[in-house]
């Protein structure tokens, strides 16, 4: 029962908000708040202030989240040792780059879930900046974004694919009928991105600093259907992956430019932390995955 309210705590330290961690764990408010008030009677210390409607973690709360993560991961793993080798349960909690999970992520995730139907699959959409803390923090198990993380010692990256993006405009856009689009192109045009700070938005604005060409707006989306949706109804130019496109491009919603300059290509990454225990269901993920990579 201790770990439990572990669990709770470590649901609490993350959302900031006992209302939020009610709903997400399934319980009443008034079990969360009696879990953290046993917790905080064990151990003798205040794990959470409130200031004015908002909650903070107090130092020893701070301190208490390694040694919450830990535990809670040990008793995981001695849960499984004793179950069913033949049969694999349990959840996993993956984290994704939005691109990723409108196009690429669900044909994997739906032959996950014929092979192993018990594993129950959280997916939390979320900026690749972000993704190395929710892994350090065991908010996610695994993620798949686009930036390289290589150089970071402590994460585990494999490189899945490389792919190709297109420039996209409506048919009545002034760029449609150019042969060409050079980086030039876009000086004074409104682009229409992906939010965040990774992958091929960011080089393409990387590309638009190194060259000095000045757009006339940036605009940021959450998703990519939003995305479409404006570059159909003519609000401006957008790069987004080709496989993302290519419906509404062989239907002739919208144009593909002929991009003259340096590849801007969209790069997958499967991350994990190096210190994270490979549970079953996750260790059957990854192997499904990286079967799937093309040699």
């Amino acid at each position: 029962m201790f770990i439990k309210n572990l669990e709770v705590f470590l649901t609490v330290a993350r959302l900031l908000n006992f209302g939020e961690t009610a709903r997400t764990l399934n319980y009443s408010q008034s079990t969360v708040s009696e879990q953290i008030r046993v917790l905080e009677e064990y151990l003798g210390v205040r794990l959470f202030e409130r200031i004015g409607r908002r909650i903070f973690l107090t130092d020893q709360g701070n301190m208490l989240v390694p040694f919450a993560e830990r535990m809670v991961r040990d008793a995981e793993e001695l849960k499984n040792l004793f179950s069913d080798t033949g049969t694999v349960t349990g959840s996993i909690t993956i984290g994704s780059a939005e691109t990723l999970c409108v196009f690429w992520l669900p044909p994997m995730l739906k032959k996950y879930r014929l092979l192993y139907p018990q594993v129950k699959i959280n997916i939390k959409v979320g900026n690749c900046i972000d993704f190395p803390q929710w892994l350090q923090q065991n908010i996610i198990d695994v993620a798949f974004g686009l930036n390289d993380e290589s150089a970071r010692q402590q994460l585990r990256q494999i490189d899945l694919f490389c792919d190709e993006t297109v420039f996209i405009v409506a048919p009545d856009h002034g760029l449609a009928a150019k042969p060409l689009l050079a980086i030039g192109g876009l000086a004074r045009q409104t682009l229409l991105l992906p939010e965040g700070y990774c992958g091929y938005p960011m080089d393409l604005k990387n590309l638009l600093e190194e060259e000095k060409v000045q757009a006339n707006t940036i605009m940021e989306f959450g998703s990519l259907e939003s995305i479409k949706q404006c570059v159909r109804n003519g609000l401006g130019v957008s790069l987004l992956p080709k496989i993302a496109v290519a419906g509404e491009l062989e239907r002739g919603e919208l144009i593909a430019l002929s991009w003259h300059g340096p590849a801007i290509p969209i790069e997958a990454r499967m991350i994990f932390h190096r210190d994270k225990w490979m549970s079953p269901p996750l260790a059957a993920l990854e192997k499904l995955i990286t079967a799937s990579i093309p040699e």
